[in-house]
């Protein structure tokens, strides 16, 4: 989705405002809200950026955004890989008329599995709560997510058995190039060496703790009441192919409506957005408006 570049600065410009003074910010068409704490865990917050149509013409859908950096990197002002600005992402999505929201949430090594999945459902269950505050219909909720960050959305969006609570459930689930099954990983990758910030994510090495790389893996949580669910991934990138068809055929075997957008080459995640975006935004508009 393309924009003049006169529209598009008069959005940059009101964003450097927002987020040097660290207040609310608009433009002809957004309010941007900042640093919202939505957890507080133990002595710590957790915060999330709002980016809200100004126009309120009844209730708007909502999606919110999961960054990526490996479970370990990046806040919810970037967009991975490469510590890229939210911006564009979030003024894409508010032009196509939804309310966004950017969460933070808990990284490895301190914080590991299952705390930053804790986090998603947290957020989503607080937006649910404060969803008249943003003109927002919390029966319209979707995540998106890219990278690690499209590994909890997806989970988020799957997993309900003793981690999120029921409220945590969502209308639809965006995946960019997000690890669907940590347990073959780096089996499929091809190569000698587990990959670092998995297992620093995870707190073991898969033979020691199987368990938890299947708790983490959003592929064995499918069942027929999951949302519908957009799938995107390159064919030689990161994250093996292999990952988002598998999730696609799990998604098949029980009902779940569902695409699976596949990118030619090596990009990941925010690498391929231009490919990516109009796809997402027909996904977002049918399901949740």
């Amino acid at each position: 989705m393309l924009f003049s570049s006169a529209r598009l600065l008069v959005g940059f410009a009101a964003l450097a405002i927002a987020l040097v003074q660290g207040a609310p910010a608009a433009d002809a068409g957004f309010v941007i809200e900042r640093n919202l704490v939505y957890r507080h865990v133990g002595s710590r917050t957790l915060a999330l950026d709002a980016y809200v149509p100004s126009a309120a013409h009844g209730l708007r859908a909502a999606v919110m955004f999961v960054h990526g950096g490996g479970w370990q990197a990046g806040d919810k002002t970037t967009f991975a890989p490469g510590q890229r600005p939210f911006a564009p992402t979030a003024l894409q999505l508010v032009r196509a008329g939804f309310a966004v929201f950017s969460i933070d949430y808990r990284l490895a090594p301190k914080d590991r599995f299952p705390a930053a999945v804790s986090d998603v459902g947290a957020a989503v269950e607080w937006l649910r709560t404060h969803a008249a505050r943003f003109h927002v219909d919390p029966r319209r909720l979707a995540l998106f997510g890219a990278s690690a960050g499209g590994n909890l959305a997806a989970l988020a969006a799957t997993e309900r058995h003793g981690r999120l609570d029921r409220g945590a459930r969502v209308r639809a689930a965006v995946s960019w190039s997000g690890p669907m099954d940590l347990r073959r990983f780096d089996a499929e990758l091809g190569g000698p060496t587990r990959r670092p910030f998995v297992e620093s994510y995870l707190g073991c090495p898969p033979t020691i703790c199987p368990g938890r790389y299947k708790a983490a893996s959003p592929v064995t949580h499918i069942d027929s009441t999951d949302p519908p669910t957009l799938i995107a991934n390159s064919t030689h990138e990161i994250v093996p192919l292999a990952q988002a068809e598998e999730m696609a055929r799990r998604l098949a075997d029980a009902h779940v409506p569902h695409q699976l957008l596949i990118i030619q080459g090596s990009r990941h995640a925010a690498d391929y957005q231009a490919e990516a975006w109009a796809a997402t935004v027909r996904f977002l508009r049918r399901y949740l408006h």
